[in-house]
């Protein structure tokens, strides 16, 4: 307990002294007791001394204890005052009570015991009251806290009582995002979201507020984009993030804690985002509507030109004409590499350039690749050397198309730009890791090299190094290098190029590939026997005249017994009334094309399922058109097709 200031009003001396001999025998320590006969100079003391407690008594000159009290709770509220009286009116003890009196009883109780149970009591008063104090005192700086902290964060910050459309509180920002003033957004609950919200956002709003209501855990956050109205009438984009803040007798919340923050300026990138991105891809749709179109233009008499070549370079003419046929040939397939190349290219950017998975044997497409280029080595008195690690794995998995497509490129390149000297390819295993192969492709030449200028420039689409020597080095897009480093890069690869001028390149390209199961050996006896489908029969759709002589040459010579049409409506009117062992079916043609009739077929002739349907097309991007696959065809030839394509297609579907 601490020390003990005490003021006594009291008129009777005696009374006095017994008080304070009574004091005196507490068990407290007491600093001063100072004695006032009557009520005006208590007031007065008051005025300069605060002491901890006050007794008075209640008869007292010119006026009673229960006046003195009202004027001495009037200067200090919280002060302690104890009554004393001579009398046993419980009437007055309740008044005085009332007034704000501690305690009230006879002077006669006055004694050691009395007081000092009374001095515990007030002094356990005072440590509450100090206590309350301080928290009071503590809440209120918290509040001044929070309330700076409202104002000075850059969000918006509100409380709302969801049931009945009311804000409790909100900061000013929600005034500068939506333009109003401080005085408008004052408190009063005519500035409220109720009313700003977007009309068309107003039911969602609600459905918003009624999930918070019946679902939403206290802790629980929930978030929600509305559009709220600029007091100039435009819209204001705003994030929220809320929380259950009071509920309530049911359980129900009936205020949230939110913050906000302004987000329009997101809303309108993402419009402008979105709208770039359609108008994106609706040039790319035409992009490739247009590539697609040229492609089945350009393809199809492509087709004819290099069938017939073919099918001429297969009889006898003196060697000038072969020589003739052959240039016709080279300058066709310089065509389609270049076609090819900016049709490759525009897959990539269309992201319809696949990369596929399957098993292959890594040395027999070698084989191929070294007739493919051996003819032109030779032909430019260059040595092709190809060099195969030894621990490459019989049988790996992996797309080896596109790894072939990688190493045409790379030895194709190599052989233009090398006049004398060799042009290698090496494969080695760097290294094997479970069922994982990762290979080292690298394609040297002894050629012109590239100045090192112009070595980070080479894999840019369009990009030649050797511009100048343009006439000498005929041919190509400067799409070859581009591709085969995003073909690289699509088979989670890379390429990389060291060259120097006039000693050379090296290329080298690292992919991984899965180690594949050991396949039986092929009975390669078939490919030395000559094609026939003598005793199979087939219906051929094509509505080009040269395409259906080509393929008439083709199926004659295969002694095939075959019906040509011109759409798909004739070969629908053919097939009511015979079958056939083999349909070759173009996919675009006039009155009813292929697509359609493939369709027609698959679900109105049933006795026809197990005849397989083999798609031809001039258009490179069928094999990725949804539509097209859709149609359930058995396989798929592009044109122009190179005839062991097609027969070695009719082979696999026929099982020959």
């Amino acid at each position: 307990m601490t020390s003990l200031n005490i003021l006594l009003v009291e008129d009777d001396m005696i009374d006095a002294m017994e008080f304070r001999r009574a004091v005196g025998k507490c068990n407290v320590e007491i600093l001063e007791i100072r004695v006032c006969k009557y009520a005006e100079e208590a007031i007065k003391t008051l005025e300069k001394w605060l002491p901890t407690c006050i007794f008075i008594d209640y008869q007292l000159p010119k006026t009673n204890g229960l006046e003195l009290l009202k004027k001495i709770k009037k200067i200090a509220p919280k002060l302690p005052v104890i009554v004393l009286t001579s009398q046993g009116d419980e009437r007055i003890a309740v008044e005085m009570m009332k007034a704000g009196a501690m305690e009230y009883f006879p002077k006669a109780e006055i004694n050691p015991e009395k007081l000092t149970k009374t001095f515990h009591t007030m002094s356990q008063m005072l440590d509450v009251e100090m206590e309350r104090e301080i928290a009071q005192k503590e809440l209120a700086e918290k509040e001044e806290f929070i309330q700076k902290v409202a104002q000075l964060s850059p969000n918006i910050i509100y409380v709302i009582d969801i049931k009945k459309w009311t804000n409790i509180f909100h900061n000013h920002q929600i005034g500068e995002i939506l333009g109003y003033s401080i005085e408008e957004t004052g408190s009063g609950n005519s500035f409220a979201f109720i009313d700003l919200i977007d009309c068309q956002d107003l039911q969602i709003f609600k459905k918003h507020y009624n999930q918070i209501r019946y679902n939403l855990k206290d802790g629980e956050v929930i978030e929600k984009e509305f559009r709220l109205k600029h007091k100039n009438g435009c819209d204001v984009w705003i994030i929220t993030r809320e929380v259950p803040f009071k509920r309530n007798k049911a359980g129900e919340v009936q205020e949230v804690l939110g913050t906000a923050i302004d987000i329009t300026s997101r809303k309108i990138a993402e419009t402008e985002l979105i709208n770039a991105k359609k108008e994106a891809e609706e040039a790319a749709r035409i992009k490739s509507d247009f590539l697609s179109t040229m492609s089945h233009e350009i393809r199809t008499p492509m087709n004819a030109i290099i069938g017939f070549t073919d099918l001429l370079l297969t009889s006898n003419f003196s060697e000038q004409d072969s020589q003739y046929l052959n240039t016709i040939k080279y300058s066709a397939d310089n065509l389609m590499v270049i076609l090819n190349d900016i049709l490759d290219i525009s897959k990539i950017e269309a992201g319809k350039f696949s990369i596929e998975n399957f098993e292959f044997d890594l040395r027999e497409k070698l084989q191929y690749l070294y007739q493919t280029f051996e003819f032109k080595a030779q032909d430019k008195g260059l040595k092709l050397i190809f060099e195969i690690d030894e621990k490459i794995p019989p049988i790996l998995i992996g797309d080896a198309y596109r790894l072939n497509q990688i190493m045409v490129n790379l030895i194709g390149n190599a052989l233009k730009f090398t006049s004398s000297g060799f042009v290698k390819l090496k494969i080695d295993v760097i290294s094997q890791q479970s069922d994982l192969v990762d290979l080292n492709i690298q394609v040297s030449d002894s050629g012109i090299g590239i100045s090192d200028d112009k070595l980070c420039m080479i894999f840019d689409s369009f990009s030649q190094a050797h511009n100048n020597n343009a006439a000498k080095y005929f041919g190509g897009t400067g799409l070859g290098l581009s591709i085969t480093r995003k073909i690289a890069e699509l088979m989670e690869g890379e390429i990389t190029a060291e060259s120097e001028l006039g000693s050379g390149s090296k290329f080298s390209v690292k992919l991984t590939f899965r180690r594949g199961e050991i396949l039986p050996i092929k009975n390669l006896l078939n490919n030395d026997t000559p094609f026939s489908l003598k005793g199979f029969s087939v219906i051929v759709a094509e509505d080009i005249l040269a395409n259906q002589l080509l393929l008439k040459h083709l199926l004659t010579k295969w002694e095939a017994d075959f019906i040509i049409c011109n759409n798909g409506q004739e070969v629908l009117s053919t097939l009511q009334v015979r079958s056939f062992d083999l349909v070759l079916m173009d996919l675009q043609m006039p009155v009813m094309d292929g697509m359609t009739t493939i369709k027609f077929i698959r679900s109105s002739f049933p006795h026809l399922d197990a005849v397989p349907i083999v798609a031809l097309t001039a258009d490179t991007f069928a094999r990725t058109t949804q539509d097209i696959l859709d149609c359930n065809f058995d396989d798929f030839v592009t044109k122009p097709f190179k005839i062991d394509e097609l027969t070695s297609v009719i082979r696999k579907q026929l099982r020959l």
